[in-house]
């Protein structure tokens, strides 16, 4: 799989939208988890994410027959080794991150390389966090990009 970057994060500050509390350190750590993601860091995601974390990423697992979110610590190493087996290059571009009632929704796409072909899909990310650790992410696609 080739590096992935994170690319294009509007400046929109996070304390106009969302809940109560402290939304600048939310939208803080999913920006430290996508910038992990790009430098392929998977330690330095997994401090940031619950032991008991889930993670819903269907390009990947439905490229590799997965019907299972990716769970727990292995399973979030296991969703690094399908997507390293399945693309040959996996960029993520956050275009905008927002504070959101259960946590933080990122708004972007993904541009992507499997078996030849050239993906761009639109998509948004769900993070929900607690305790400063991340808990779920589910990865939904938006069709694909104009």
């Amino acid at each position: 799989m080739g590096s992935a970057i994170l690319s294009g994060v509007s400046g929109a500050d996070p304390g106009l939208y969302g809940t109560p509390g402290d939304v600048a350190a939310e939208v803080a750590l999913v920006r430290t988890l996508f910038d992990a993601f790009a430098r392929r860091d998977i330690d330095g995601m997994l401090q940031h994410v619950a032991d008991d974390c889930e993670l819903e990423a269907p390009g990947t697992a439905e490229r590799v027959g997965r019907r299972e979110p990716y769970r727990g610590i292995d399973g979030l190493r296991q969703f690094f080794a399908d997507a390293d087996r399945v693309w040959e290059e996996l960029t993520l571009f956050a275009d905008d991150i927002r504070a959101a009632a259960d946590g933080v929704v990122v708004f972007g796409h993904v541009e992507a390389r499997h078996a030849g072909e050239v993906l761009r899909r639109r998509a948004v990310w769900l993070w929900e966090l607690h305790d400063g650790k991340a808990v779920r992410v589910r990865v939904n696609d938006l069709g694909e990009l104009a």
